[in-house]
């Protein structure tokens, strides 16, 4: 889950669900309701939600989350005729909230995916996360770069300490999804695939080596770390130094370092695949947005826009943050509660 969904999308949410909307307080639904088209007064619109919902009396919530769980359970089972008009979108965000309610049981954030983009990236896509967004991991295995960062706010789904105040304050109330990029190739070498977001403290590079194949990493004039996140090989150097890889381990590479050559033997199964991060290099040319910047999606209720012919057509659809999927261990699921 990443970032809020636009206003519109949330009021739709909280008539179809009374027991989200019990959750929220009259004032801040009416002014969901009733919000101008301005920017500002969306966001406001939007904060002010958000903080009554974070503030509903735990008694509250619990009940209504229990009230939520058996409604979605009753839809979901078999003997539930479900109609045919019924959107995709709706089904993937009832599995959501039941699956989060599954993992973190009594606790309201499974409620989050009313309010927050709920993503599903495949393997090689990635996305951007702007300072001060909220967002959650559900499940899989990521790999995330992220700029410095002095604290973590929390919101849910996690028994530590929730300061409500504080994340009310600093969250920046953007609306809509990020851009899903799959990268692009660097360097000549389609091999090398590099995730640019629009920041300069950081990208990465996911370089791949097949079985039989060899690759030189580019010479970089920054400092830079990888690891290996699957396969195994070799590499040399000028100097002649050699290093073996294998999953998980972690290199340092100073700046003006030779450049790296990775080796596979033809007689392994998989390639050789690690993921380089350093300094930014091409921040005039980023790959990725987050959800307020060049936005490609226009989220899951968006309506198709009519082309001049008449004929619907389909929507193309701090801290700083770049998420990757990869599928280096198949099947292994994960989750991080940090919403």
């Amino acid at each position: 889950m990443c970032g809020f969904r636009r206003l519109e999308e949330i009021s739709i949410l909280i008539k179809k669900h009374p027991e989200f909307a019990a959750c929220i307080s009259d004032e801040a639904k009416l002014g969901v309701f009733l919000c101008s088209q301005v920017e500002e007064d969306k966001k406001e619109a939007l904060r002010k939600l958000f903080q009554s919902f974070m503030s509903c009396p735990k008694e509250t919530s619990s009940k209504q989350l229990k009230t939520l769980l058996k409604r979605l359970q009753k839809e979901q089972s078999c003997d539930f005729v479900h109609p045919h008009e019924e959107p995709p979108w709706e089904r993937k965000l009832t599995r959501a909230i039941l699956r989060l309610a599954q993992q973190f049981p009594s606790d309201s954030g499974a409620m989050a995916p009313f309010f927050l983009n709920y993503l599903l990236i495949a393997p090689g896509e990635s996305f951007y996360m702007a300072a001060n967004e909220p967002h959650a991991y559900v499940a899989g295995e990521i790999i995330e770069c992220m700029a410095c960062s002095d604290n973590v706010v929390r919101a849910g789904l996690t028994p530590k300490f929730k300061d409500v105040d504080n994340l009310v304050s600093m969250l920046t109330y953007s609306m809509g999804g990020p851009t899903i990029n799959a990268g692009t190739p660097a360097y000549g070498d389609d091999r090398i695939m590099r995730y640019t977001p629009p920041t300069g403290e950081f990208e990465v590079m996911i370089i791949t080596c097949n079985p039989g194949e060899d690759i030189t990493l580019p010479r970089l004039p920054v400092p830079a770390v990888f690891i290996v996140i699957a396969g195994s090989g070799n590499t040399d150097n000028e100097a002649g130094q050699r290093l073996v890889m294998r999953p998980g381990r972690s290199y340092y590479l100073p700046s003006n370092c030779p450049p790296l050559t990775l080796a596979v033997n033809q007689n392994k199964r998989g390639p050789l695949r690690i993921a380089l991060a350093h300094e930014n290099q091409h921040l005039t040319q980023p790959n990725l947005s987050s959800g307020e910047v060049g936005k490609h999606w226009n989220g899951e209720f968006a309506l198709p826009p009519e082309s001049p012919s008449g004929t619907p057509r389909h929507a193309i659809s701090p801290m700083a943050k770049m998420n990757l999927t990869d599928n280096f261990n198949n099947g292994a699921q994960y989750q991080v509660p940090k919403l």
